[in-house]
């Protein structure tokens, strides 16, 4: 019987890659089956490549892409070779000249893609390759950094059609390969300003093409490999909720319940619970595949834009409890804002994690700990809503832990807590080049908020153009911050915010504020106070605790904390060991 090619190899291959395949176009249109199977690839040829794929949970990959290119080619252009596909069974023969081919075969099942490499190698002696099964497997990249010269270089992967240019930044991401090793060409291999380097999936290379008449350097820096992480030893978790406090770690059962630890039931009640560890392997957030079974009249298959695995938000978004670490450093560039479930520590320890992009939101969540994370400039940078905090936790969310994070730049607010969330503790951070630090709460005219509660204690606040916080409405515990280069008001408690302000060092002219909005001829309006309780604090150039009265409404945390001195001491230590470690 015969079948027809649902898709050839495209014309625009380079000239010299056709002249080594020989008679592979005729070859395509001709071959049949040998085992007399209806299977996608054509008809008998002189030799033959012939696979069935298969997916990891054992099912045929029907439907299937597979190309077949020589071991050493590489693309001239983007997207120069086209792929022939599988039959119903997840069969796929192709008939091809004797000699080393590179098989790559690639299925898609809604939003999930996987694929395979596999290299084939026939002579005239034994021509035809056995009907073999290929098993798909989750996908990874390579990414890396060019420090550029005179020239872009074109990134390659021989045998495979992967053609990228870096970005204006010097970033390029080569995407959708199986996990293993794969030869990366780095410029024209014909030309002394080129390199060539063996790399793993998951590696980040930095490429030096500053000297333009010497060889291309590349650097992979050395990491620690995923299999160093924890394999069901939560003790580094442990020791992490030992240190917590504040109103995050308010809950009935204990700190031990924190982030991964613990399981968010339907009313919001957070009991112990085992989760699991997930290794984020790739700085890419989302990655464009092709549906050869979504063809228009012109021959373009339907893209699809899918969680990249291994990615932050693939890692993000699993069910249930899970501890988050990461791989590498690296730049993790969320191309969607990351809205965020219940159950999860983002645990950046021992590396740089840098995150920009479009923010990470939470909705009615809970239980979560950001821990050592930078975050750096969005990709929205205008001064209106339309610029997304860096971190909002907002509807209802619960049970937040902030620690040891850098805020390093963000057009309007960094971080907000608003709309009833609740038992929040922000830590050991830093705030800097922004209008305001931290947003607590809405303004009494859109929410009059009395449920949430901020415990902020030994943060670093710095280039701030208006507040270090904004404080409308609930319950605020500020300790041990300092508020350095703030033009406006280091807090400001309005809205009949209860504020507990103690042992915070003020290095600016306005500390504290009490007053939403003032009147023209500058008397505050009454309707928007609020009421603060000032206890030893440092003022470096004005300001005083006896500049307001105790009028805190009686307000004194339900959590035992302990306070040091505001002294030159705190501020040395905040200047070094805040933000991310």
């Amino acid at each position: 019987m015969r079948s027809t090619l649902k898709r050839s190899w495209t014309s625009a291959l380079p000239e010299a890659a056709l002249l080594g395949l020989g008679i592979l176009a005729v070859a395509l249109l001709s071959a049949c089956s040998n085992d007399k199977r209806d299977v996608a690839g054509g008809t008998e040829a002189e030799s033959t490549i012939a696979l069935q794929l298969q997916l990891a949970d054992g099912n045929v990959a029907a439907y299937s892409r597979v190309r077949v290119l020589p071991e050493d080619y590489l693309p001239e252009t983007a997207n120069a070779a086209e792929w022939t596909e599988s039959d119903v069974n997840g069969y796929v023969k192709v008939p091809v000249e004797p000699g080393s081919y590179t098989v790559e075969a690639r299925h898609v099942d809604g939003t999930v893609a996987t694929g395979a490499v596999r290299s084939v190698a026939l002579d005239a002696k034994t021509p035809d390759s056995r009907v073999d099964t290929l098993e798909l497997g989750a996908l990874s990249t390579i990414e890396g950094y060019v420090m550029l010269g005179d020239s872009m270089p074109v990134i390659r992967i021989a045998g495979l059609d992967r053609f990228v240019i870096p970005d204006s930044t010097g970033h390029f991401v080569i995407d959708s390969l199986p996990a293993g090793s794969f030869e990366v060409q780095i410029g024209d291999p014909l030309a002394a300003h080129s390199a060539k380097v063996e790399s793993m999936t998951g590696d980040t290379l930095f490429v030096d093409c500053s000297v333009s008449d010497a060889e291309i350097q590349v650097t992979k820096p050395t990491q620690t490999a995923a299999t160093d992480f924890p394999d069901g030893d939560w003790s580094m978790h442990d020791a992490l909720l030992a240190e917590a406090d504040g109103y995050a770690a308010a809950v009935p059962g204990g700190m031990k319940v924190l982030g991964a630890a613990g399981f968010t039931d339907s009313l919001g009640t957070i009991s112990e619970a085992e989760g699991e560890i997930c290794i984020v392997t790739t700085t890419a957030d989302y990655v464009i595949v092709e549906d050869t079974t979504d063809v228009d009249s012109a021959g373009n298959a339907k893209t699809t834009a899918v969680i990249a695995p291994g990615s932050l938000r693939e890692c993000a978004y699993k069910d249930g409890p899970t501890w988050i670490l990461f791989e590498k450093d690296g730049t993790y560039n969320l191309e969607a804002p990351l809205r965020l479930g219940s159950d999860k520590t983002f645990d950046g320890r021992g590396r740089e994690v840098r995150i920009t992009g479009m923010g990470i939101l939470t909705q009615e969540s809970s239980n979560l700990i950001f821990e050592n994370l930078i975050f750096t400039a969005p990709s929205i940078t205008a001064l209106d809503t339309t610029s997304r905090r860096a971190l909002s936790i907002h509807n209802g969310t619960h049970h937040v832990w902030v620690d040891h994070c850098t805020f390093e730049e963000y057009p309007l607010v960094e971080l907000d807590v608003k709309r009833g969330s609740h038992n929040i503790t922000i830590s050991w951070s830093r705030f800097e080049n922004a209008q305001t630090g931290v947003l607590f709460g809405l303004a009494a005219d859109i929410i009059m908020d009395t449920a949430q509660s901020l415990t902020i204690h030994h943060n670093y606040f710095a280039g701030l153009s208006q507040d270090g916080i904004l404080a409308h409405g609930g319950k605020l515990h500020a300790y041990n911050n300092f508020f350095d280069s703030v033009e406006k008001s280091g807090v400001v408690c309005s809205d009949a915010a209860r504020c507990l302000i103690e042992k915070n060092v003020f290095n600016n002219e306005l500390p504290v504020t009490l007053y939403r909005w003032y009147n023209e001829d500058g008397s505050p309006v009454d309707s928007t106070v609020g009421f603060v309780n000032m206890v030893e604090n440092k003022f470096s150039v004005e300001g005083s605790d006896s500049d307001f009265a105790d009028h805190a409404v009686g307000f004194v945390p339900d959590y035992k904390y302990e306070s040091g001195l505001a002294d030159v001491s705190l501020v040395l230590r905040l200047k070094n060991e805040s933000g991310s470690r």
